[in-house]
């Protein structure tokens, strides 16, 4: 007989638990499900009953589809992640996915995931609609040193990380590169819509759209802080070089040398904001073309490659401890702007 439900009253056979035999590891904290190939990659994401334990990647995984057992994805890789993914600095490459909404290597994070150290590199994910990133299409959980380079397309809410960072989703010490275009609004280099909080993270990505695109957010009505731009952003209303627009949300220690060009609200660092919630953060008034801005202070170059230019807003720098001891960025004055703790000269 075929399984019975306990109230039928009559016994059916029990289906046995699945058997992870393609998988090192137990999926639990003391032993993570071990990630070493494309071709497990691939199965767990057919695997909907793992997606919520704990898996750690043992190896770089390359998903060209052009490769033998690769293929081009319809739909996110892992679509609902509730566990932890450890990247442990290995990195993914080639992710290619042409589909609709929630696109990334992870369609939706929940609340409870927890995702960091991972590189994702050439990726290539297109959508016809809403949510579009690297890394997640959605995020409510915790992101923490991840990288997505490559290009990203979409609709509305598309960013070169993550598309939208919800009410609960963190993102920290990670960026983004390549191209990020939408054909709507809401498109940004790390996030298209961020409602979370975003802390210690930056974006060099080509920034295109139509409304409401920025540099690493394309509208905020969450946490930014300790954060930067330094790619291009273009496109028709409320573009700006970190912000295209800021809603209600709110700014600090933040600055953009991001190039901009719009027709409507544009400005060097936010393009429009409808709350003065922009605070202690900075443009280059040369490198992006603009003089006026919705948010922040315009700086020339020489200017905010001088540490006292930040030092004097109470930003908190190596070596210094008027303004804090958590020592958040670090600067090679005359050469570079203001660096993030994590990264190195070379980045």
């Amino acid at each position: 007989d075929y399984p019975r439900l306990a109230w039928e009253g009559t016994p059916g056979n029990i289906i046995p638990e699945a058997n992870i035999d393609w998988l090192a590891g137990e999926g639990t904290a003391d032993s993570p499900y071990r990630i070493d190939t494309a071709e497990q990659l691939i199965l767990l994401s057919k695997a909907a009953v793992l997606w919520n334990k704990i898996f750690v990647l043992g190896e770089d995984i390359d998903l060209d589809p052009a490769l033998p057992g690769r293929r081009i994805f319809r739909q996110s890789v892992i679509q609902e992640f509730t566990g932890v993914f450890d990247g442990a600095g290995h990195v993914i490459s080639n992710l290619t996915i042409d589909g609709g909404q929630n696109l990334g290597l992870f369609g939706f994070l929940t609340a409870e995931a927890q995702v960091g150290n991972i590189e994702l590199v050439h990726v290539n994910v297109a959508g016809s609609a809403i949510y579009i990133g690297g890394l997640a299409g959605e995020n409510e959980g915790n992101v923490v040193a991840c990288y997505s380079s490559g290009s990203v397309s979409g609709t509305y809410e598309v960013g070169g990380l993550v598309g939208l960072n919800a009410g609960t989703g963190s993102i920290a010490a990670s960026s983004s590169s390549g191209t990020v275009s939408g054909t709507d609004s809401s498109v940004g280099g790390l996030t298209g819509w961020n409602y979370g909080t975003i802390d210690s993270s930056y974006s060099s990505s080509a920034v295109s759209g139509t409304g409401q695109v920025g540099g690493l957010v394309g509208s905020n009505s969450g946490s930014v802080e300790n954060s930067y731009s330094s790619g291009s952003v273009s496109g028709t209303n409320s573009v700006g070089g970190l912000a295209g627009v800021n809603y209600d949300g709110l700014i600090t220690y933040s600055y953009s040398t991001a190039s901009v060009s719009g027709t409507n609200y544009v400005g060097g660092f936010a393009g429009n904001s409808y709350q003065d919630n922009i605070s202690l953060s900075f443009w280059d008034v040369q490198t992006s073309g603009q003089t006026t801005s919705a948010g922040g202070i315009g700086k020339t170059t020489a200017e905010m490659q001088t540490a006292s230019t930040f030092l004097e807003s109470g930003w908190d720098f190596v070596g210094e401890t008027a303004n804090s001891i958590d020592d958040i960025w670090w600067i090679l004055e005359g050469q570079d702007y203001p660096r993030l703790w994590w990264e190195t000269a070379e980045q």
